[in-house]
């Protein structure tokens, strides 16, 4: 009985100690082979993103979303140096324990327990990973004996799903390293600008022992801390036969060259828009298409005109440069002073629209060259009145000098930036059909329909963004090829063909040819180079902002001056506000992408096969005849009929002009010097040979009754904001039976007396207004105006 009760006692014992051996096995696997929350794992490649220029130099790093400086470790690729000086300053037995050292653990006990004070923990670098992802993953740092206890379990389970070198890539790629930097490839970065496979073992000693304490070890701040520090390092590495004895001493012997403490933040407004393209995965590194080198110069050269533009008025700055060839922005200047809040430096002025003014004109010219027109074609620049969509509306342009100056070729009206011209061009166009063009070109802001602008489109009415019509500018250099531009190295472009090579090529032409524009801009001002630039100026409505845009074969460059709250300037205008700045970052530009300002050989745009040039009549555009006074060499269709000038005839009397009826009017009434395209000494023919080609309708005059010609009965004038009040006049005109002269009264008031040849100019004012005249006979008439 009692060896039966011994025998069920050891079975009893045995199964005890059988089932506490399960137990205790099943409970080591847990611990070993237990599940890792998900949510310790989530995000941990996420790196803060580094903005490059395209030269790979930093514009700006944006934190990751825990707020560091971040870059990962590849564990396929661990620097050798860097993972030696880690272990030797964090767990030199990491290839041999399990996640948790015991070893460790009972000599940081000894050795606190010596000191009296916890001065080790014993955490391997398993550990710590577990560490760095609670405290990732929760927000918060515990401490005591569960936290301790919860890191240890979750070292053994990262060291039963991770290899070594992964979980040293995690240590490596989340341990701070001081000053906001997470994981030693970025603080390599940022203490001494080399990637950390080309680290020194005196760098990759430094770098190690910052972890420990990144407070204390911040080398900006205790660098004989750090240095310390490092030395120990290097000390460790050597015992550990990491380093030989004479790499020892030359690494304790090596002066470190720290990088300066600073946070780039190079083109601001750029680099915003950079990072508003990047999806929720953050990228390591954002390569953009800017040139840090341009960008600086653009900088500074807005910085010395900053004087010249408070002058005008002018707070604000925007500047573009385009890479023509790539389609891609090299500069990007959003404001002129980014931390100028009281004048809305955060505010990226490429990207709201303004009036553009005379800066679209370009546009009306290119859609009336695709459709059969050209540099040679004749427009009026004379008195005009244009129906508008307001029943009883009528739309009466004027130049900005307030001179008309008769019929003019569409190069010098272009180059000239006239008007009235611009305005009876888009009228024959179709305001529809040429906002349907501006919208193929790029330009997405038209918020109203064709009505609505009318024909004031043409003169830079509606408000477009700088970044598009540098763009759509940028389409003539590249023969007619219209392309979405990329500020993303590699980026996808959208691409159409906006107008033909031809086109193209006489827009370019036009816009380069001093000359042309010499009646207005005159020579050798900033619209000039020492290459073939062509440029184009806009001034807004009550000079708002003034524009400069213009190109080369290489690059197109836009400026816009103003300000953001919509002051108007001072005496500013494209030319004198604008021009001067776009003058020096075309200089600039066209150095550092061709890295030369010397003049170029041949033409922006190459010339096409389907051009030729011909000797044509300076005033009628026609192929000059033999009695032509003034003649030029213009650029034609190849397949053009080629018609002899019809204006110049031989008479008895010697040569004969005969304008147009459309022009009669004005060649009798103007004595410009520039009836004959400038030519003072063709003036007084001119005028006589006007007087002779109208004397038809004198003729009929002389049985018809005293009658105003201009203004019609009935019309509505408005005054423009875009023209200085001098020029904001109405000509007076009538018909006599005979020569006379003629008083013109308006609301009882007698305003002036002239010869009933010519116009007698009024100032508008606003309201409604009883026009009459009355010639020297008695004979009178009238009619009814309103100016708003």
């Amino acid at each position: 009985m009692r060896a039966s009760l011994s025998r069920l006692k050891a079975e009893a014992m045995r199964s005890g100690k059988l089932f506490a051996g399960v137990a205790l096995g099943g409970a080591l696997v847990w611990l070993r082979c237990g599940p890792i929350p998900a949510a310790l794992l989530e995000g941990i490649d996420a790196s803060s993103t580094v903005v490059l220029d395209r030269h790979g130099d930093i514009l700006y790093e944006a934190l990751s979303t825990q707020g560091m400086r971040l870059e990962r470790i590849d564990p396929a690729h661990l620097p050798p140096a860097l993972v030696a000086a880690t272990l030797a300053a964090e767990d030199r037995r990491f290839h041999s324990h399990v996640g948790v050292d015991p070893v460790a653990l009972l000599r940081a006990a000894r050795h606190d327990l010596s000191e009296r004070q916890i001065v080790e923990g014993g955490s391997t670098i398993t550990q710590q990973v577990a560490k760095l992802l609670i405290q990732r993953a929760e927000g918060t740092r515990s401490r005591g004996v569960q936290a301790k206890l919860r890191e240890m379990v979750l070292a053994l389970r990262l060291e039963h799903r991770f290899t070594k070198p992964e979980i040293l890539a995690m240590y490596l790629t989340l341990a701070s390293y001081g000053n906001q930097a997470s994981g030693a490839a970025r603080a390599s970065r940022l203490y001494f600008g080399v990637d950390s496979g080309m680290l020194t073992p005196a760098q990759a000693a430094f770098l190690a022992g910052l972890p420990q304490r990144p407070a204390r070890f911040n080398p900006w701040r205790s660098l004989d801390a750090a240095r310390a520090r490092q030395h120990t390092i290097l000390r460790r590495m050597a015992a550990a036969g990491a380093l030989a004895p004479d790499r020892l001493r030359e690494a304790l012997d090596e002066r470190l060259a720290l990088h300066a403490r600073q946070a780039p933040f190079a083109a601001p407004h750029f680099v915003e828009m950079a990072l508003a393209t990047i999806d929720r995965q953050r990228p390591a590194r954002l390569d953009t298409t800017l040139d840090l080198p341009l960008q600086r110069e653009v900088e500074g050269i807005v910085e010395s005109n900053r004087e010249s533009l408070r002058a005008h008025g002018a707070d604000n700055v925007s500047v573009v440069v385009l890479d023509n060839a790539r389609a891609e922005w090299v500069a990007w200047e959003g404001s002129g002073n980014y931390v100028d809040a009281e004048r809305g430096g955060a505010i990226n002025g490429p990207l709201v629209p303004r009036q553009p003014g005379s800066a679209l004109k370009p546009f009306t010219y290119a859609l009336a060259f695709e459709q059969g027109r050209g540099p040679a074609t004749v427009l009026p620049d004379v008195p005009s009145h244009f129906p508008t969509a307001e029943p009883g509306v009528l739309y009466s342009p004027r130049n900005y000098d307030g001179l008309y100056r008769g019929p003019l070729l569409a190069r010098r009206a272009l180059a000239g930036s006239e008007n009235v011209p611009a305005v009876a061009l888009a009228s024959e166009l179709g305001i529809s059909a040429l906002m349907r063009f501006l919208s193929r070109a790029g330009l997405d802001t038209f918020d109203h329909n064709a009505a609505y602008y009318g024909l004031g489109l043409t003169l830079g009415n509606a408000e477009v963004r700088l970044d598009q019509l540098t763009a759509a500018y940028a389409a003539f250099a590249r023969r007619g090829e219209w392309r979405q531009p990329v500020f993303i190295r590699g980026a996808h472009a959208d691409q159409n063909i906006l107008v033909s090579p031809r086109t193209a090529f006489w827009i370019t032409d036009i816009l380069s040819d001093p000359e042309a524009r010499s009646f207005i801009f005159g020579r050798g001002g900033n619209l000039e180079f020492p290459f073939p630039v062509a440029v184009k100026t806009g001034t807004s409505q009550a000079y708002h902002d003034n524009w400069t845009i213009g190109y080369t074969r290489e690059v197109t460059v836009g400026v816009w001056v103003g300000n953001f709250n919509r002051t108007p300037l001072r005496d500013s205008s494209g030319v004198t506000g604008a021009g001067p700045i776009f003058h020096a970052v075309m200089l600039a530009a066209q150095h550092r992408i061709t890295g030369s300002i010397a003049p170029s050989a041949g033409a922006i745009v190459p010339r096409p096969d389907t051009v030729a040039e011909v000797t044509i009549c300076a005033l009628s555009g026609m192929r000059a005849n033999a009695w032509c006074p003034t003649r030029a060499m213009e650029w034609v269709r190849v397949d053009e009929e080629a018609l002899p000038c019809s204006w110049h005839h031989q008479s008895d009397q010697g040569p004969l002009t005969l304008y147009p009826p459309e022009y009669r009017a004005w060649a009798m009434n103007e004595k410009v010097v520039s009836l004959e395209s400038g030519v003072a000494s063709q003036a007084s023919r001119v005028v006589r040979d006007a007087r002779r080609a109208t004397e038809d309708m004198r003729l009929t005059a002389l049985d018809s009754p005293l009658r105003i010609v201009n203004p019609p009965g009935g019309a509505i004038y408005s005054i423009d904001p875009t023209l200085r009040r001098e020029f904001q006049s109405l000509p007076l005109r009538a018909v006599t039976a005979q020569p006379t002269s003629v008083t013109w009264t308006i609301n009882g008031q007698t305003v002036g007396t002239t010869a009933s040849e010519k116009s007698l100019a009024w100032p508008l004012t606003v309201g409604t207004h009883d026009i009459e005249v009355e010639d020297a006979f008695g004979q009178r008439a009238t009619t009814t105006i309103i100016v708003r």
